[in-house]
This record gives C-alpha cells, sequence and structure tokens, in this order.
C-alpha cells in the first residue's frame, strides 16, 4: 500500500505539474513568438517608411529644390519630375508646396497601371497653413505618417525644402508618399519571413476574426491575439497623421509545436503511468516474499529478548538465507559487546583526543574546508569558509551547500554534484572550478572550489576545498586590461607615423590648391572640406601618439584645489564658456602624490566632455576634492544631457567616441595617466540628469606600475 500511494502521489503530481505549470508555459511562449513576429511586421513598415523619409530628405536639402519651389521652372520639371522617377523610386505621390500652401507641383502615381492619376485624399491645389504636413518650424524638421487613401495605404513624409548648406528660410514643404502594395507587403514578408497582411481599418472585407481584433485594440492595448485550432493571429495598428486609426497589422503563425507538445504531454503521463503499476506490483511482491516474512519472524525472537531484558544469543534455526546470517551475526555481536565494552572507554579518550588535534588544524587552514554527505548536505566547516560567507558554524551544519552558491548557478551545481557522485574522475570539481558564492549578507564573491571522495563509515564524504580568489580575479584582469591597452597604444602609434607623412603632403597640396582659388569659384568649398577633414584626421593622429606615450610621472605633493583652479583657468582662456558656470569645492590644504602636468591635462579633458554635454542649456559644473586615510577624491558633476547606460560600458576604450567630430582618445588617455598614478577613475551617469566623474588618487605613497 506505501508503494501504491508513494507512485500515486508521484503520478498525480506530475500530471498537476504538466497540466498547470508545463501548458501554461507552452502557450506563453507561444505567445511570445507570436508577439516578437508582429514586433517584426511593425518594423518593417517602419524600415519602409524610414527608407522614404532619407529619400525625401535627399530632395528637400537639395538647392535646384529650393530655385524651383520659387520659379518652378520647366528645366527641373522635365529632367527629374518625370514618370521614371515614381517608377524607379516607387513613389506615388511627389507635391512641391510653398509656404502658403499653395501646390507649386504635384502628381500622384500608380505603380499597378504605370500612369499618373488622382487621390482624392490629397488636393492638388490649394492646402490648408494648418494641414498636418505642413507644420515645420526648424529646418530639420521632419513629419511622416500614414494615410488610408482609394488607392489604399500610402506612407507619407514631409521635409521642409531648404538650402543644401541648411542655412536659409524654409521655403516650402516636400510631400512623398508610397503606397504599401501587394507587391510592398509581399517584400516585406520574405525579408522578416512573416506571414502579415495589412488592411484599412474601415475594410468591409476584414475575417470575423480580425474585425474582433480591431474592436479590441485600443491606444492602451496596441496589439490583440486570436487562437484557433491551427492558427495563432497577431493584430495591432497605426494611427494616420490625423492620429486616427487606419491601418490594421495582422501576424499569423502554426500552432503545431503547441499542439505536439500537448499530445506528447498525455503519451508520456500515459506509458509513466503504465510503467509504474508493473513496477509497483513487483517490487511489493518482492519486498514481501524476501524481507517483510523472514523480518517478522526475525521481530518476534527479538521481542521475546526485550521483554525479559537480557542480552542473550537468539537460538538460530539453520537457514542460508540473509536473516539466518543476521541472526548468526547477531549472536557474535552480542558475545563481542562484553569485550569490547573495556576497550571502549580507551578508545573514547583517544577519538576526542585525535578530534580536537584535527579541529584545531582544519580552523587554522587559510581555506574553506566543508564536508559533505552525498546529497550535498555539510556536516562539517572550519572557521575559514564559516567567516568566508559570513556565517556562524552552527548555521552551516546540516544545511544544504547549495545555500553558498549564486541562485542561477544551483542547478548547474546540483547536476555536478550527481555527476561527481556517480563518476568520480570524470567531474568538474575534481579539477576544480570558478563559481559565484553568496555570503549570509547577499553579497557575492568568486571561489574556486575543488572536491574530492572518500569513504567515511560506510558512506560516501565529500570533502569541498573553496578558497576566495575575488583579489586575484581583480588583479588578472587589470594586468590583461594594462597589457591590451599597450598593444591597442603600440598599434595606433605605428598606423600614426604610416599615415602622418602622406598626410602632410595631402594637406600642403590641398592649402596650395586653396591659395590659387577664389571663393566664387564652385570647387572652393570642396577644397575647404578637404582641408577641414585632413585637419581632423591629423588632430587624430596627434592623439594616437598621445595615448601610445609611455608616460613616466614624476610625482610631487600638490595642492588638488590650486591644480583644479588653474586647469579651469587655462581652459576658461582657450574656450567660450558661454553661460557655463564653473564651482570648484574643497579645502585648499588636501595634497596629493600627483605629476602636475599631466593630472592637468585630464582635468582639462573632462571639462571639455561636461561642457560640451551642456550645449543646448545653461551648464552648471561642479567640482569637489575631498580626502580620506589615504587617498584623495576628485569628482566633477555637471548637469548636462547624460551618458546612456550601455554606452557608458564602452566610455573608456580607446576610439570610442559619440562625438560627430570627436577622436574617441580623450577619456582612454584619461584612464592611462590616472593609472600610472595608482589611481583609479569612474564615470556615472543618468540621461537627462548629469553625468558624475570620480578620481581617486593616493594621498602619499606613489606605486610605479
Amino acid at each position: 500500500m506505501t508503494v501504491f500511494i508513494v507512485i500515486f502521489i508521484s503520478m498525480s503530481f506530475g500530471l498537476l505539474m504538466h497540466c498547470f505549470y508545463l501548458l501554461p508555459e507552452l502557450e506563453t511562449l507561444e505567445l511570445d513568438e507570436g508577439e516578437k513576429d508582429l514586433e517584426r511586421a511593425v518594423m518593417a513598415i517602419n524600415r519602409e517608411l524610414e527608407h522614404l523619409s532619407l529619400f525625401c530628405y535627399d530632395w528637400a536639402e537639395w538647392d535646384d529644390s529650393y530655385r524651383f519651389v520659387k520659379d518652378n521652372n520647366q528645366a527641373f520639371i522635365e529632367s527629374n519630375l518625370g514618370e521614371n522617377t515614381f517608377l524607379h523610386n516607387r513613389l506615388a505621390l511627389l507635391f512641391f508646396i510653398d509656404r502658403s500652401g499653395r501646390m507649386v507641383w504635384g502628381r500622384c502615381y500608380s505603380g499597378e497601371f504605370e500612369e499618373f492619376i488622382l487621390i482624392g485624399e490629397l488636393s492638388e491645389q490649394k492646402w490648408p497653413t494648418k494641414h498636418p504636413l505642413l507644420q515645420h518650424r526648424r529646418n530639420d524638421s521632419l513629419i511622416k505618417g500614414y494615410l488610408q487613401t482609394v488607392e489604399g495605404p500610402m506612407l507619407l513624409v514631409a521635409r521642409p525644402i531648404v538650402p543644401s548648406d541648411g542655412v536659409g528660410d524654409i521655403r516650402g514643404t516636400l510631400v512623398m508618399g508610397r503606397l504599401l502594395c501587394d507587391g510592398c507587403v509581399e517584400l516585406m514578408r520574405e525579408r522578416t519571413q512573416v506571414d502579415m497582411e495589412v488592411w484599412a481599418m474601415d475594410c468591409d472585407t476584414l475575417p470575423p476574426e480580425a474585425c474582433q481584433a480591431r474592436d479590441n485594440l485600443t491606444h492602451q492595448n496596441s496589439t490583440f491575439f486570436v487562437r484557433d485550432k491551427n492558427w495563432l493571429y497577431g493584430y495591432t495598428y497605426f494611427d494616420d497623421i490625423n492620429q486616427k486609426p487606419t491601418l490594421l497589422i495582422r501576424t499569423k503563425a502554426w500552432r503545431t509545436n503547441y499542439k505536439r507538445a500537448k499530445e506528447g504531454v498525455f503519451v508520456d503521463m500515459t506509458s509513466s503511468l503504465l510503467a509504474a503499476i508493473v513496477v509497483a506490483f513487483l517490487l511489493s511482491y518482492l519486498l514481501h516474499l524476501l524481507i517483510s516474512r523472514p523480518l517478522a519472524r526475525f521481530a518476534g525472537a527479538l521481542a521475546e529478548i526485550s521483554s525479559s531484558g537480557e542480552m542473550k544469543q537468539l537460538e538460530v534455526k539453520s537457514s542460508a538465507d540473509e536473516i539466518g546470517h543476521l541472526q548468526r551475526e547477531f549472536n557474535r555481536m552480542i558475545q563481542r559487546l562484553h569485550e569490547d565494552a573495556e576497550k571502549r572507554s580507551s578508545i573514547e579518550s583517544d577519538l576526542r583526543i585525535s578530534q580536537a588535534s584535527l579541529s584545531a588544524v582544519l580552523d587554522a587552514a587559510p581555506d574553506g574546508i566543508l564536508t559533505l554527505n552525498d546529497r550535498g548536505i555539510i556536516k562539517t566547516v572550519n572557521l575559514a569558509a564559516a567567516r568566508m560567507f559570513g556565517y556562524e558554524c552552527e548555521a552551516l551544519h546540516k544545511r544544504s551547500i547549495l545555500i553558498l552558491s549564486a541562485p542561477e548557478q544551483r542547478s548547474v551545481l546540483q547536476e555536478e554534484m550527481l555527476q561527481l557522485r556517480a563518476d568520480p574522475d570524470n567531474s568538474v570539481f575534481t579539477l576544480g572550478i570558478e563559481m559565484t558564492g553568496i555570503r549570509q549578507d547577499g553579497t557575492s564573491l568568486l571561489v574556486h572550489c575543488k572536491v574530492g571522495s572518500v569513504d567515511i563509515e560506510g558512506g560516501v564524504r565529500f570533502i569541498c576545498i573553496v578558497r576566495d580568489i575575488t583579489g586575484l580575479r581583480e588583479i588578472h584582469e587589470k594586468l590583461m586590461r594594462a597589457k591590451h591597452l599597450a598593444s591597442v597604444g603600440e598599434m595606433g602609434a605605428s598606423i600614426a607615423h604610416e599615415i602622418r607623412n602622406p598626410l602632410a603632403g595631402i594637406s600642403g597640396a590641398v592649402q596650395a590648391l586653396i591659395d590659387i582659388s577664389s571663393a566664387a569659384q564652385p570647387d572652393y568649398k570642396i577644397l575647404k572640406e578637404v582641408s577641414r577633414l585632413t585637419d581632423r584626421i591629423e588632430g587624430t593622429v596627434v592623439q594616437m601618439l598621445e595615448y601610445a606615450k609611455d608616460w613616466q610621472p614624476e610625482p610631487q605633493q600638490s595642492p588638488v584645489v590650486a591644480l583644479i583652479k588653474k586647469a579651469v583657468a587655462d581652459y576658461g582662456r582657450q574656450t567660450d564658456l558661454g553661460n557655463t558656470v564653473i564651482r570648484v569645492e574643497g579645502s585648499e590644504e588636501i595634497r596629493a602624490l600627483v605629476d602636475p602636468e599631466l593630472i592637468g591635462q585630464v582635468l582639462v579633458n573632462l571639462m571639455t566632455n561636461a561642457v560640451d554635454s551642456c550645449t543646448d542649456f545653461r551648464g552648471e559644473l561642479c567640482w569637489q576634492v575631498e580626502k580620506s586615510l589615504r587617498e584623495v577624491y576628485i569628482t566633477l558633476q555637471d548637469n548636462g544631457s547624460g551618458i546612456d547606460g550601455e554606452v557608458q560600458k564602452s566610455i573608456f576604450k580607446p576610439f570610442f567616441t559619440t562625438k560627430e567630430s570627436g577622436h574617441g582618445l580623450g577619456l582612454a588617455i584619461c584612464q592611462k595617466i590616472i593609472e600610472k598614478h595608482n589611481g583609479t577613475i569612474a564615470l556615472e551617469s543618468l540621461v537627462g540628469v548629469g553625468t558624475k566623474v570620480t578620481i581617486m588618487l593616493p594621498k602619499s605613497k606613489f606605486l610605479k606600475t
């Protein structure tokens, strides 16, 4: 009965897990895939709109377009506004509209019939000045969206018509449109590998499930999913340029995986149930035949000894089975009990001394040493291990070793422990592995763990030796990063020397051409641009050579606040700070062992980045200097635009920059100089709040690295 009850409970639990966890999880996974398909469909349509926006940008900032709005010259129409322009660029609409809303020139084109057509929703005459597509306040303005027309859904983009250099008044608006035709949607299907459809929201021929989705889609719930026996449908929509729902997007995916998984679950449960019933019958019969009945007879004999209270030998019947052997051994045990009683006191005394010695040796060991049973339960632990993980020794006794590992690693650790128990020679623990440990207070540490096995008292015990390698890993990573940066510096210096000589020749030749040219000549602007770009390359080469230097600071005790004030004064003379305010806070008495010239270079570089981030508003920069017992901390806080979290991970990498004209070596040079002073530099930033840079420098002791 016990065997059957255990099997029944186990099978019931398995069935509940399949029905209430596995199948709902499969449905959730299916819904996640549907959401991804819907996202890819939306991205494909937005990407088509973005391509049209870039094409419109090229035309809107074209000097010929700028002149055409004013003079409406026929030559421009014949050269650029023919049927080929619409056909080759898949345009369905191209309008030139002046500032008053008057249509300078405009055509609608049908790619299906290859002829110009009329679209009633977009007038080719006078447009109202408050039309959504004409609301441009800046030269780089962009208005884009969607519109449902009689010809079908249309992508619309409007940009202001301005000169090519971007300087000048807005003369009008350029509107371009592209139909979301069946061919365009089919191309998106091929690119995304998603079965998608695009309909008008007011279409009369929508399938019933699409009508249901349309009625349930709102701005709060922008997606809707419908399941039937074989398909999963995903729906979303786009608003038109008037902020009204206009396009209904549908994706469709087979539910094959879910159906197969569901069938597999029930087949698995049925076969497992039949196998469990057969095993239960066989096991019950064998238990009764080989164990239960013989033990019942043996228990009766022992009950007689128990009732009499006398340790006497049993009357053994001649049987060759295990129970008979057990009875004979029981008689020998009774005989040996008396013989061993005298030896026990001496052995116990020696054992206490031995245990005390072993405990002292284990507690004196620098590494953590734990003993585990075959289920990973801690039996003993030394002081080093308890202190390493922040526990008392008694608190770890009889607890699972898994509580000392990170939650995400516990399943892997459990599998490796099973492998260690099954085949110790092929387990990674025998060679030692690195893993993340968790202290009692929740903090983590990096440890090296090595496990061996030993037979104790007829059972397997595992000896686990743990060493905290957090400090060693930090030192190793620092050495590897320094080695990598040195290689980058050497490579940068080599490339810089190779570039500089031909660059000087190019710069000289361009300057000579500029000197013999005048501003009226058409190539003059091109020569000036080439000259500017060669100067930029020269700046990059200089930065690369600067980064490749092997700085050897000449440290001296220097007042930190005075160094900052001097750097601020030098920077203010070289740069127009505009509305930016720079404050310096801290005691004039704080000193650090630094090279003033190199630290000054770091301070100026950091101020340059901070001021650049505050160009669009009134900037505030605050330098703060503080000290501890051994270090000096220099902090620069600004109220700039901030840095994205992903960008912060690469901000100190050589040649990484977010500026259009940056070299990507400023912060890398700063980090290299600070590390040469045996210090550290760190950056914290929030987008829209500002950036904080913290430098730690030694106050008195300077170590060359």
